[in-house]
């Protein structure tokens, strides 16, 4: 079974067995769409627990008559790959970036094209598309955030998982809508996967959401 765990922090033992597990495979849209799992919810300090609530459906639509024939068919792809209406895709620049980043390769503590991790890539969605600034890796941003139920969750906020032995936050993806997280998965990079999957459902260990009064961009 192939691995989607991401570090923590970047001062692990096992930080070099990470770093060479960089992604072989390019992004698949549409044929052999590639989608992974979660389900559970935390209180703000480190004590986990469990909803079984699924997000609620995202009733925004979008009149998407003033696009461009690049950003219509960009639209398309992404409506299919959420399993959605393409009226509603109205983020244009998260989609965008998403896409400018799909099958980036996994590198662990990198942040660029050339490899990323979970936690510098949610850093850097979150910082391009929603104007926020966040600490560098998963646990940081675990703790950094509010946390909400599982049914809250909307476009923006972050997924946490445990994926290892550890009793700590180890993954950390970015909310889209109908149950899709975008994240850097250790066995496929940049991708997006599905919190009801099985290995999700199970690594799943809270969602958080950008404190108001921290919304800023550096």
């Amino acid at each position: 079974m192939a691995l989607f765990s991401c570090s923590s922090t970047l001062k692990t033992a096992s930080s070099n067995k990470s770093a060479a597990n960089t992604a072989a495979k390019g992004p698949r849209f549409l044929d052999g769409i590639s989608v992974n799992p979660g389900d559970r919810v935390s209180s703000r300090n480190k004590s986990y627990g469990y909803s079984e609530k699924a997000p609620e459906e995202d009733k925004t639509e979008t009149d998407n008559s003033h696009l461009s024939l690049n950003e219509s068919t960009l639209v398309s792809k992404y409506a299919t790959i959420l399993g959605v209406e393409d009226k509603k895709v109205s983020n244009i620049d998260l989609i965008e970036e998403i896409d400018d980043w799909y099958g980036t390769p996994y590198r662990f503590g990198g942040s660029s094209k050339n490899g990323i991790d979970c936690s510098a890539f949610s850093r850097t969605l979150s910082n391009d598309v929603f104007n926020v600034s966040l600490p560098r890796t998963a646990e940081e941003q675990y703790d950094y955030c509010d946390h909400i139920k599982k049914s809250q969750l909307k476009q923006g906020d972050l997924v946490f998982f445990h994926t290892s032995g550890r009793s700590r936050i180890t993954h950390v993806g970015v909310y889209l809508q109908n149950g899709k997280f975008v994240h850097a998965s250790t066995s496929s990079g940049v991708m997006i996967s599905d919190l009801d999957e099985y290995y999700w459902k199970r690594a799943y260990r809270a969602a958080g959401r950008i404190p108001k009064d921290n919304v800023t961009k550096n």
